[in-house]
């Protein structure tokens, strides 16, 4: 995926389809490879762009989330993962809290590694940032989730 997340939903299902493997993804997808290659062709002006249904169906397939985070990047919002939360203890609970509190660490320290020696960012540094701030993130939203569960 590189540094960072694309707002261009074409460009990801272009990058999805290709590493992963058009042939094979075709198959899967029930396509010809033709066709597989002209919706995942940028600049390609014909109606043969990707479905929505292809999007979905991509990403399920390949469990490349790179469309689904351009498609969210682009309107300004953020993918999260929705949580396992087959394991509701309170044991289980607990580690889900101390794990937001050491992903808030990691997150801290990449901004105090980025700022200490120029108090300056750079491109690569923002990219690390970020990383550490969807895993903060995901960290919280798994624990709510699993409290939401414990509602009785």
């Amino acid at each position: 995926m590189g540094n960072s997340i694309s707002k261009d939903v074409q460009d990801a299902f272009y990058r999805v389809v290709h590493d992963f493997g058009v042939e094979k993804l075709a198959g899967m997808m029930g396509m010809s490879p033709g066709v597989l290659y002209n919706k995942a062709n940028t600049h390609e002006t014909s109606h043969h762009k990707p479905t929505l249904a292809d999007c979905v169906v991509a990403t399920n397939l390949s469990g490349d989330k790179r469309i689904v985070q351009a498609f969210c990047h682009s309107t300004g919002g953020l993918y999260c993962e929705l949580p396992n939360v087959s394991d509701l203890s309170i044991d289980a609970l607990m580690m889900h809290i101390l794990k937001v509190g050491e992903e808030d660490g990691h997150f801290h320290a990449a901004i105090y590694r980025a700022l200490v020696d120029d108090d300056e960012i750079s491109q690569q540094e923002l990219a690390e940032i970020e990383r550490e701030a969807h895993h903060l993130m995901a960290a919280v939203m798994e624990s709510m989730a699993r409290m939401k569960e414990m509602v009785k």
